[in-house]
């Protein structure tokens, strides 16, 4: 450690200029580099080992058409939508619709629009009365024609047609604040219509996107109707610029706040022969020099985050949601080491130190420090690499270069620079000594040296602070919620969010939700398992958030497909039923199909010596756009895979239930030795959320674990006495578990951004405690008495740890005002680590220093 601080104090001294240019030519590199960086990745958690998130990448290996279909929802609000405007609104919904883009793409059934939805009834009665004219009825006529057009339709298609208005609908009223249309997407055509599922995937959204805008429109021509769009397709379209925006209006705020922050630490009280325009002079020059070296930092670390990135290294992924909150994280931290370098300089030059020595000697002590800090914190934000989240690892490995950048920087370019400025200075001996030489009387440091008193009398307060602290940070820990919404990372004015709080607080997360089960198994063509499927399903029809018409679950399957086939189409609900197809059925029944022998899904069991294999096949044969769909035929002609696709109301909030209600249904069907894995996108979230629960606390271990063995080695190697790493580290226990703490009391939850923290508090944390002990360790130098050395340490680096802990609450308070939840949420986290990094720095590891030394005799202690 002191052969690399050597090395960067000759290089400052003796060679500045060189040390100059060389940084400039790195600075131009990473600057190219970090143009060539791919765009903002929008997606989370990449291929992971859950069966329900592998279930998603597997469905679209198996099926042809199973992402063929989507579904788009149009949301009606109002006082109450059930009305003349809220019709005539339905007639504008319906024609924008029809000559939108993504029309001809949509789905329609035999004598049915495009867009299905709450006003079916009134649609059905304009259908069968010529003479219906909207124009001439008020709202209690149009009420009357939808009850008794309502109670004109079949069951089916009543409640169908109730359950797309919301949750507070009276039919008596008939009144409603919001309905519901669904409009189905073939997106298997507008894959082949772009040349691809990756176009369609661009182009898809794209289309959806301006549809949602299009609707948006009619708003404006209706006082008390608002209508909108929704679909995941909508999340998709978005490309990040807003989030990409948030981040840049964060950046400069929290880059103005310490700003003005770093003033007043840098500020320069004027005196005699020391007057306010070179007092203000030297303010300004170390505060662009030392923003400016964080500037240059994270330029670097844009820099090497591309060229680890895609189309180089591929150690890392394209830039995600998560790393781009690196930038704030690296002003609020690398603007700590400038701020101790600066204080311990301007002391050693108020001494009578000239600029060289005054360099070497601030190089050989804080530089150690630094050093040791740096190291320590970049071993605890690799921490994440033992994550399973791969926007984790990336966010490790990032903000880890970063913070050696600012390191190398700081002992280099700042030395450098300052070396340059100050020797010419020097040469006209116009630098004030005494200006410099008060640094040690600030208030800051007249606080920090108070709390001397703890370590001298009072020092069963620092073991009750270490003990309560962790203890209750740590029951904190486990009774933390693990929370990962999709919408997490839009602003929450942001229309797309307003929309789906309207899904799911009056419709149950609507009809757009779709929840895949996905069966694999070696033959899933057998009697026994194509009857307990049919159980399965039918056990759903009681569980909650599954949608139910009439008896039967809204589904695509197999089965279900089948049972259109056998049922005749109808020109319009309430049309004379259509001759059953009975060669079908008689084509059906030679498989072993039981169609007479029972009533809904149960007549279409097979018999136990039933022909399912050739059943199935029959089935891709006669119509293989539906069926392959639903079924998987391997090489060797072997039904290994089958999908049910069951229309969902779950949200986010249903999800874990919805899963569990799943599994318990189809548990006959896995006792048959098949493999069964739900999934939509709520359950993946859910699947997410359990790994970030699990990866914090891996990070957690981890990371405590492998910061005290690397202090352990260090002062072993250096003083021989290992278990002075033990006592640094153990305040960073309380650190993070305070941390904690302040989560569970501010009903802060765990999710993308505040999983990050165990990185973050350990980042935070340790270059306090490090200082701290650093000094000590000079102090036992010139005063055996640990007392009196702990007395000198906080009144001189006292200042420091409060001017790093202010610069970082606001560089990190300033994410209080995002518009983004979890950046709010984050910016709470960090002020409370960086209150309780203050705390343990000052009043429980001068404690601990104290009890260390004095274990420790005299002599051994001043040889330290």
């Amino acid at each position: 450690m002191k052969a690399l601080t050597n090395f960067f104090s000759s290089a400052a001294t003796k060679r500045p200029v060189v040390t100059i240019l060389v940084v400039l030519l790195l600075t131009g590199f990473f600057g190219y580099m970090a143009t060539q960086a791919e765009e903002l990745s929008t997606s989370f958690g990449g291929e992971l080992d859950t069966p329900e998130i592998q279930a998603q990448s597997k469905l679209g290996e198996y099926f042809a058409s199973s992402g063929g279909q989507s579904v788009f929802q149009v949301i009606m609000t109002g006082e109450d939508v059930l009305t003349v405007d809220g019709y005539k609104a339905w007639i504008e919904i319906q024609q924008v619709v029809a000559t939108s883009e993504i029309s001809e793409y949509l789905i329609t059934q035999p004598g049915q629009g495009a867009l299905q939805g709450f006003f079916g009834p009134i649609d059905f009665a304009r259908a069968f009365n010529p003479m219906f004219n909207i124009d001439q009825m008020n709202d209690d006529q149009l009420k009357q024609a939808y009850k008794a057009a309502s109670a004109q339709m079949p069951p089916e298609f009543q409640a169908f047609a109730s359950a797309l208005l919301s949750e507070n609908y009276d039919s008596d009223t008939v009144s409603s604040t919001a309905g519901l249309a669904i409009i189905t997407i073939d997106s298997a055509k507008i894959a082949d219509a772009f040349g691809g599922s990756d176009e369609a995937f661009i182009e898809q959204p794209r289309m959806e996107v301006q549809l949602s805008d299009e609707l948006s429109v009619i708003s404006e021509k209706y006082e008390s109707i608002d209508v909108s769009g929704f679909s995941f397709g909508i999340l998709l379209g978005n490309d990040g610029d807003d989030f990409i925006s948030e981040i840049g209006v964060l950046f400069g705020k929290a880059f103005l706040i310490i700003l003005g922050v770093l003033a007043y630490i840098f500020f320069i009280r004027p005196r005699k022969g020391y007057g306010f325009f070179k007092s203000s002079r030297r303010t300004v020059s170390d505060l662009l020099l030392s923003l400016g070296t964080i500037l240059l930092s994270i330029s670097w670390m844009q820099g090497i985050g591309a060229l680890l990135g895609p189309g180089y290294l591929n150690v890392i992924g394209a830039p995600n949601q998560i790393s781009q909150i690196a930038p704030i994280l690296l002003i609020g931290l690398g603007v700590d080491y400038a701020i101790h370098f600066t204080g311990r300089y301007r002391e050693e030059l108020g001494n009578g130190q000239s600029v060289k020595d005054a360099t070497t000697n601030t190089l050989s002590s804080v530089g150690i420090a630094l050093s040791l800090a740096t190291l320590a914190t970049i071993v605890g934000f690799l921490s994440n690499v033992v994550s399973p989240l791969p926007e984790f690892k990336d966010f490790g490995i990032t903000v880890s270069f970063g913070i050696l950048f600012a390191l190398l920087l700081v002992m280099t370019f700042v030395p450098a620079i300052r070396s340059l400025l100050d020797k010419r200075a020097e040469t006209k001996e116009s630098i004030s000594r005494e200006a410099f030489s008060s640094s040690g009387e600030s208030v800051l440091n007249k606080i920090a040296g108070a709390s001397s008193i703890i370590p001298k009398k009072l020092k069963l307060i620092s073991v009750a602070l270490l003990i309560g602290v962790s203890g209750y940070g740590y029951i904190s820990f486990t009774n933390l919620d693990t929370v990962f919404n999709f919408t997490d990372f839009l602003p929450e004015d942001d229309p797309v969010v307003a929309t789906l709080a309207v899904l799911t607080d009056e419709f149950g997360g609507g009809f757009g939700e779709t929840t895949s089960v996905l069966l694999e198994g070696e033959n899933l063509a057998t009697p026994e398992i194509h009857n307990a499927i049919i159980d399965a399903i039918n056990d759903l029809a009681g569980a909650d958030n599954v949608v139910v018409f009439g008896e039967n679950v809204a589904n695509e399957s197999v089965v279900a497909s089948i049972g259109s086939m056998l049922l005749p189409q109808n020109a319009l609900p309430g049309s004379p039923p259509q001759t059953p197809d009975m060669e079908l059925i008689s084509g059906l029944m030679s498989y072993g199909v039981q169609v007479m022998s029972g009533e809904g899904l149960d007549a279409l069991k097979v018999s136990s010596t039933g022909d399912v294999d050739s059943l199935y096949k029959f089935l891709l044969v006669t119509d293989p756009a539906t069926f392959s769909g639903s079924l998987f035929l391997n090489e060797e002609e072997v039904f290994t895979a089958q999908q049910i696709k069951i229309t969902t109301s779950a949200g986010s909030e249903g999800s874990r239930q919805l899963t569990e209600d799943i599994y318990g249904a189809f548990q006959p069907v896995i006792n048959l030795g098949v493999d069964v894995a739900a999934t939509n996108d709520s359950i993946v979230t859910n699947s997410v959320s359990d790994l970030i629960s699990a990866s914090q606390f891996q990070s957690l271990v981890f990371a405590i674990l492998s910061s005290m063995i690397f202090l352990i080695i260090y002062y072993w190697i250096d003083l021989r006495r290992p278990f002075l790493g033990v006592v640094t580290i153990f305040p960073v226990i309380a650190i993070v578990m305070g941390t904690y703490l302040g989560m569970n009391l501010l009903d802060i939850p765990l999710n993308p951004v505040t999983a990050t923290l165990t990185g973050i508090a350990i980042g935070i944390g340790v270059p306090f405690v490090i200082h701290v002990t650093n000094r000590f360790r000079e102090a036992l130098n010139n005063d055996s008495n640990p007392v009196t050395a702990i007395t000198s340490t906080l009144k001189t680096t006292g200042g420091s740890l409060f001017g790093s802990a202010f610069t970082t609450m606001a560089g990190f308070g300033i994410l209080t005002t995002s518009t983004l939840k979890p950046f709010q949420q984050m910016g709470q986290v960090v002020l409370v680590s960086i209150s309780f990094a203050l705390v343990a720095s000052i009043l429980i590891l001068p404690t601990l220093l104290v009890l260390w030394a004095n274990y420790h005799n005299k002599k051994t202690a001043k040889s330290l």
